[in-house]
């Protein structure tokens, strides 16, 4: 299996990070292009992503587990889903644990995966932890804006004062392509930086 290490920062205490994230249904409108399927019982999720690579859209339905340590902060969820139009399928385990950052919160995820069939070869090399990286920080950043608006007392809006902005919902496709476009700018964009920064020295 190949191995995903990140962490993102939440604008919030760690106790209302942790009830957020425990709200599966909450959770995956956080992030582009995953969906539930059914609602969550029991610690059971079903649901699926979709992904866009050019031409092709892969839509990866199946189930999980959620198990989350109250007391410890620390939570996993295991499961696996394929896509049958591409013939591909993952298996995914995911250990994250929130750490108290004074009045923010960080969150830190371990995910082992693994990818098998026609997509199996976007599973490997160092853009996918770029893209990772990418996801967690558009995750987090979704996290917290919807937090801030449920957090909005309903006085202020029947009092006359600015009502909380309506919080956009993610993409309904993860655009891998689009994505990649950035990443490489990103890196020319640091190369060409270092030439300049470094530019000749007198010998």
């Amino acid at each position: 299996m190949s191995q995903i290490t990140q962490s993102f920062t939440v604008a919030f205490p760690r106790a209302d990070v942790w009830r957020a994230l425990a709200d599966v249904e909450r959770v995956v409108t956080c992030m582009p292009g995953a969906s539930l399927t059914r609602p969550p019982e029991g610690g059971k999720i079903a649901g699926e992503m979709r992904v866009k690579l050019g031409p092709i859209v892969a839509a990866f339905a199946g189930e999980g587990d959620l198990v989350m340590d109250d007391a410890a902060f620390t939570g996993a969820i295991r499961g696996q889903g394929m896509d049958r139009k591409n013939n591909s399928r993952v298996r995914a385990e995911i250990e994250f644990k929130a750490i108290e950052e004074d009045a923010a919160t960080r969150v830190d995820l371990a995910v082992d995966f693994s990818l098998t069939g026609t997509l199996a070869q976007f599973s490997r090399g160092a853009l996918v932890q770029e893209i990772a990286q990418r996801l967690g920080a558009e995750f987090a950043k979704n996290l917290e804006a919807r937090m801030a608006a449920s957090a909005v007392p309903s006085a202020v809006s029947s009092a006359g004062g600015p009502a909380a902005q309506p919080v956009p919902a993610p993409p309904r496709e993860l655009n891998a392509l689009a994505l990649l476009w950035a990443i490489v700018k990103d890196w020319f964009r640091k190369l060409l930086g270092r030439s300049v920064g470094g530019g000749g020295k007198p010998s």
